[in-house]
């Protein structure tokens, strides 16, 4: 009874899940892109800061950076480094229902290396929990850097509490590798333009039945983006292990760099319930240079 339920309860949810994304299920092994109302917007001038004011963050760094050719200078205060980050504020980017539980995530910005720093807040699932996660990811290679989360996760919190509490830890990590905030970052969607070039972001997932709750998951997942002038290149593949309950992945948009030919593709995930539904919605992103390793 307790397994029909949920296959039950899986079907209603998968349906909202898809059409709140804008997307179509092509049968089962190629789940469409979602598609943005910023597509056709052109990248190149995207998450810049402000024409004619200085980025507090970029100033710290540049002070720290002069430090190591005058030994002697004075230090920049811990202080001062929080001053010269504010906390993030979430990236919105898909319409919600109440079919789900969805993960938050705030993205900060990029370091003129390929670095990217972002803040996720994890679903709490009944466990009357807060769930934090501080992220520093090497967008060339996928790996993260530096992560942090609470050794004890509270009861309640928000990310204006941790940012409150925690700040000095965050800021110097994020001056430490050279991230520089952006103001404002724009999702663009799955296709995008890209100095004269258009782009597009597709996703194909290999669906196999769960045996033991009689519905399709996602067995394996491959990302590739596309330039018509460059041609295309893989950016992404993923086996799941044996436990997984994965039931959708979907191409969201992309977080274009402001200081190289480089994004960053937000991938949304629908996984089922540990204890059943609602289902959880759930975010990775994938890097890519939008120049290099193209084949034709």
């Amino acid at each position: 009874m307790n397994k029909l339920l949920n296959i039950k309860c899986l079907t209603a949810t998968l349906a909202v899940f898809f059409a709140l994304c804008g997307c179509n299920n092509s049968g089962n092994s190629n789940v469409k892109n979602a598609e943005s109302d910023q597509n056709q917007v052109s990248a190149g001038t995207q998450n810049q800061q402000n024409d004619g004011q200085e980025n507090p963050s970029e100033q710290v760094i540049q002070k720290q950076e002069e430090l190591k050719e005058d030994p002697e200078a004075e230090p920049v205060a811990a202080e001062e480094v929080m001053e010269a980050y504010s906390c993030p504020s979430e990236l919105k980017f898909c319409p919600q229902s109440s079919e789900y539980l969805y993960e938050k995530f705030y993205p900060i910005g990029w370091s003129k290396n390929g670095l990217f720093a972002y803040i996720i807040e994890p679903v709490d699932e009944a466990a009357g929990q807060y769930f934090f996660k501080f992220v520093i990811k090497n967008m060339i290679n996928d790996k993260e850097v530096w992560s942090w989360s609470p050794d004890d996760e509270p009861e309640k919190g928000n990310v204006r509490q941790m940012w409150k509490d925690y700040g000095i830890t965050f800021t110097g990590k994020l001056s430490e590798y050279k991230i520089i905030q952006q103001k404002n970052i724009k999702l663009l969607g799955s296709e995008f333009s890209y100095k004269d070039k258009k782009f597009k972001v597709t996703i194909e997932n290999k669906m196999e039945t769960n045996e033991d709750f009689g519905f399709d998951v996602v067995k394996s997942t491959s990302i590739f983006i596309k330039c018509p002038e460059l041609g295309t290149k893989k950016i992404h593949s993923y086996t799941e292990n044996e436990y997984n309950l994965c039931v959708g992945k979907i191409v969201q948009g992309v977080l274009l760099s402001p200081f190289e030919d480089r994004v960053a593709v937000l991938v949304k995930t629908e996984r089922c319930g540990y204890e059943g539904p609602p289902n959880v919605v759930e975010e990775f992103l994938v890097g890519s240079n939008l120049v290099e390793s193209f084949k034709k």
